[in-house]
């Protein structure tokens, strides 16, 4: 299979799965805010200075965002991906901040800000994704302002649905915070990478499906551990991983080097012919 067909059937998936995603979760019905009682779960000081675990564990994420914002500044890298990775960066180390806010004044607002940051996010990391997998013409300035414009219209779309229909409906936002995982199973894999390496975006993405397990599993870890720590701080520390790996794997590209071996792309199209074909 040549390989523009390859692109073709890949996109072909790609629009089936997000599509039925979406049909998916609005079948599901509005998804309102959780309960006080269980956002937040750790809320014990510690040494009487800041708020819980949860507000320590955003440290190691800030410090590698601000490894990957920072070292890109300082890096000789160019192509059109580059901008896309400092607002990846930069996005993500907002996200924090209005994260740290929101613990240390836990709040309905607080938690649709927080919401509103990690789409974006998540956005523009599907986007990188796609375009090392399928073309540049997926971080086009156009698109990267639509990526980060796409949480706070989640969260318009949010707060629009409290004041009419009397509760918030954050279905939206999660849909795009899930962007990431359901790229994973995606037969895009074996395509030409002009970036990071699959193994690379693997062992990332695992990182961030992991965390947004975690995330979920909040209260069943908080009970598991004793009440020591809670599922939410696991999934900071689980992120900071993604990240900080995803800061150190592109930092180490060199600006010339070329985007793959030919064993590797020979290796790629044959896998893109298996999964296509299958």
């Amino acid at each position: 299979m040549s390989p523009q067909l390859s692109t073709r059937c890949a996109l072909a998936l790609l629009g089936a799965m997000l599509f039925a995603s979406l049909m998916g979760l609005l079948a599901w019905g509005p998804v309102g805010y959780p309960a006080q009682t269980d956002r937040n779960t750790d809320s014990r000081t510690v040494l009487g200075l800041v708020q819980g675990w949860n507000l320590l564990s955003l440290l190691p994420l800030f410090a590698a965002s601000v490894a990957g914002t920072v070292g890109l500044r300082r890096h000789r890298a160019g192509g059109p991906r580059r901008l896309a990775w400092r607002l990846f960066f930069g996005a993500a180390m907002l996200t924090t901040v209005v994260g740290a806010l929101d613990h240390l004044a836990p709040g309905d607002v607080g938690f649709l800000l927080r919401q509103v940051a990690t789409a974006s996010v998540c956005v523009l990391l599907s986007l990188i994704y796609l375009a090392e997998r399928l073309g540049p013409r997926w971080v086009t300035p156009g698109l990267l302002a639509a990526a980060v414009a796409s949480g706070p219209l989640g969260g318009l779309a949010c707060a629009a649905s409290a004041a009419w229909l009397g509760g918030p409906d954050l279905r939206w936002l999660l849909w795009l915070e899930l962007l990431p995982v359901l790229l994973m199973p995606l037969g895009v894999w074996g395509l030409r990478s002009d970036g990071l390496r699959p193994r690379d975006w693997i062992v990332a993405l695992l990182w961030f499906a992991a965390a947004r397990f975690v995330d979920a599993a909040d209260g069943w870890v908080w009970q598991a551990s004793g009440g020591v720590f809670s599922g939410h701080a696991v999934h900071h520390l689980l992120l900071a991983g993604c990240i900080g790996w995803l800061a150190w794997r592109v930092l180490r590209q060199r600006p010339d080097a070329p985007p793959a071996t030919h064993e590797e792309l020979a290796a790629s199209q044959r896998a893109a012919s298996l999964t296509t074909s299958g």
